[in-house]
């Protein structure tokens, strides 16, 4: 199992986006593909219910996701914030999802949400810096089996 791509999504935006894969030749909009996703987690959760759903699967990728909420500075009231993380499709990936992304996804929602809370998250540039705390819960689960080889014999 391979991350490809992780991020922190709101209101449809994307805050924080990392890339360890490439999952498409196509010069995609982040943005576009942001409010894609945000409609469709929003939709499974209100066509069927909240916290039932950890998980869509494509042909190729399966897109893994948590939802918590995060109080702005421009807004009285918290707000859905969404970190998600795309991943190779593979045997048994509903065990590893349990097991590694969910518990991965939630320490990042955990500790972004102890940093920003309050704050005001029209500023995407003062995210960078979290990227490496992604880098670090995630660890080796964004390396692929040669880069894992590589990395224990080299």
């Amino acid at each position: 199992m391979v991350i490809r791509e992780s991020g922190i999504l709101f209101r449809g935006f994307t805050l924080l986006f990392a890339t360890y894969h490439q999952t498409s030749d196509n010069k995609i909009d982040k943005d576009l593909r942001s409010a894609l996703l945000t409609a469709l987690i929003n939709f499974a959760e209100s066509a069927f219910s909240k916290d039932t759903i950890e998980y869509f699967e494509m042909r190729k990728f399966v897109i893994s996701f948590i939802e918590d909420k995060i109080k702005p500075e421009d807004s009285p009231e918290p707000e859905p914030l969404i970190a998600y993380a795309i991943l190779d499709q593979e045997k048994k990936i509903d065990k590893h999802i349990s097991k590694v992304v969910i518990p991965s996804l939630k320490e990042i929602m955990k500790q972004f949400i102890a940093k920003y809370n309050g704050k005001n998250l029209s500023e995407i540039s003062q995210f960078q810096t979290f990227k490496e705390k992604l880098d670090k819960i995630f660890g080796s689960e964004t390396k692929t089996i040669d880069q894992k080889l590589k990395g224990t014999f080299f």
